[in-house]
């Protein structure tokens, strides 16, 4: 009768564990085949002869924006002179005041 009984109990766990992977197994494989579906979708959209032309335009918008504004803002190297030094116009003063002047008011 033990034996039985241990033989039922192992059968019962081996089934719900065989039964919680393939459950967890189907759901991924759903998952994957939404997403690739998904994405040939949109790129069945993006890539349509119709939109190969303003798809180019707006990439041409975008990286002609970011050029334009990296060369209009200066990185922070450029502030400093040819020998390291920091040029005239700059702040000498720090923006946050020291420790001591919290503690004196």
């Amino acid at each position: 009768m033990l034996p039985y009984l241990v033989y039922s109990v192992l059968e019962a766990i081996s089934n719900a564990v065989y039964t919680t992977v393939t459950t967890i197994w189907s759901i991924e494989q759903a998952l994957i085949n939404l997403m690739m579906s998904t994405f040939l979708f949109v790129l069945g959209i993006a890539c349509h002869p119709i939109m190969v032309i303003p798809t180019m335009l707006g990439g041409y918008y975008i990286l002609r924006n970011c050029w334009y504004h990296r060369a209009k803002n200066p990185k922070g190297d450029s502030f400093l002179g040819g020998d390291g030094g920091v040029m005239a116009g700059a702040r000498q003063v720090p923006r946050i005041p020291s420790y001591r002047t919290f503690t004196e008011q």
